[in-house]
């Protein structure tokens, strides 16, 4: 348990802390906000500059796909449409359990405005049990199941269900848009090994090129982004050397003295705060990590910032939905009704996550199912560990 006389004087230095850090954040910010302005002005000379020196910096940069700085206005209009989003969530293997197994829900919602079919509310249970699940063979080894791996599966479900909703959404005869709940980019993908690599990617290749053939958008909505893409297209642009090569003329320096230092660490949400107008979004931006680059052209992803009213959301979608900017910003109105519909969050996306997610007592209700089940099966063979006994009782 927390000792609270003890936590109080600390919690008092995070208030008397947070005083110099605002001062300075806002400081950062100002600054950004500069440089961002001054790159917007000669966008095709940005664009030209991030180019050049992308492969040579030691922290990702975006691509621009329209102009550099641009803010564009999403206009209001409010038609039907099938809205589908998907969520998930998992119970990770545990050996002190009484048995050592994993759980990934997907929780779906599908919703069709302007029209007579019923909204459509479920979650889909997905039980991995088997040695096969809990060591799967990878370049000829068993490898240990670990979160790493199962967030890896919940995102390839998500997405694999998000497919197949959209497409049977299809029969409803409206225009449909996909929402997931966070990123499209598996960001831990380039931790697993090769073989495993190349069959999420098919897997996902596959996804994706079933909703671009239908021409459904789909959309990647992150709240409260910690992303810094757009602040790193700024460090880029004033830095002080012609190409920026961090390796030929920083290495001898910690990140923090680099020259590019001044506008970073920062959010891009907190650079957009003050500048990008509600109801208007950034230009577009190639992402720039491995697991993008690995997978084919079309389904690469992009993302823009959108000003929803309540924050500066975050959206990611694959680059053929760039090349389409009608139908990109028919899926930012979309959004846009959906935060307001679920007061500051698509309301899709609240609904399934209540779908999705497994509370404190579905977790041991499922243990304790599991547990029934298995000595009734196997006469009284399966316990938990001591540790795990120990710690729901208390001796003293």
């Amino acid at each position: 348990m927390l000792n609270f006389q003890r936590l109080m004087p600390q919690i008092a230095e995070v208030g008397q802390n947070s005083i110099a850090e605002r001062q300075q954040l806002a400081e950062t910010i100002k600054r950004a906000i500069e440089t961002f302005n001054a790159c917007g002005l000669k966008s095709t000379a940005t664009a030209a500059r991030l180019d050049q020196s992308r492969s040579l910096t030691s922290f990702p940069v975006a691509c621009p796909i329209e102009p550099f700085g641009a803010q564009l206005a999403i206009q209001a209009g409010n038609r039907p449409a099938t809205v589908v989003a998907v969520d998930g969530s998992q119970v990770m293997p545990s050996h002190h359990e009484i048995y050592s197994c994993f759980l990934i829900n997907i929780g779906t919602t599908v919703i069709s405005y302007g029209s007579q079919h019923p909204p459509s509310l479920e979650s889909q249970p997905t039980l991995f049990h088997r040695q096969a699940d809990l060591y799967p063979k990878v370049d000829g080894q068993r490898i240990h199941v670990d979160e790493l791996y199962v967030s890896l599966e919940r995102h390839i479900l998500e997405l694999e269900t998000a497919a197949a909703q959209a497409l049977l959404a299809l029969k409803r005869d409206l225009p449909c848009l996909v929402l997931l709940d966070g990123s499209l980019i598996p960001w831990s993908l380039e931790k697993m090994p090769e073989s495993y690599c190349q069959a999420f990617l098919n897997r996902a290749t596959a996804a994706l090129e079933a909703l671009r053939q239908a021409d459904i958008p789909l959309l990647g909505y992150i709240s409260h982004s910690r992303s810094a893409d757009l602040i790193n297209c700024l460090r880029v642009c004033i830095c002080p050397y012609k190409i920026s090569n961090c390796k030929q003329f920083c290495h001898t320096l910690s990140e923090d003295e680099y020259p590019c230092a001044q506008v970073w660490p920062l959010a891009d949400r907190l650079l957009l705060e003050g500048i990008l107008p509600y109801r208007s979004r950034t230009a577009s931006l190639l992402a720039d990590t491995n697991s993008v680059r690995w997978l084919p052209a079309p389904q690469q992803t992009c993302f823009i910032y959108l000003n929803v009213g309540s924050e500066i959301a975050r959206l990611e979608f694959p680059h053929w939905l760039a090349d389409n900017p009608d139908l990109l910003d028919w899926a930012c109105q979309r959004v846009l009704e959906q935060v307001e519909k679920g007061f500051g969050y698509p309301v899709c996306l609240t609904e399934s996550h209540l779908q999705a997610v497994v509370k404190a007592a579905d977790r041991n209700r499922f243990f304790n199912l599991l547990d029934e089940h298995l000595n009734e099966a196997v006469c009284g063979k399966f316990h938990i560990s001591p540790k795990e006994s120990s710690k729901r009782r208390s001796f003293i």
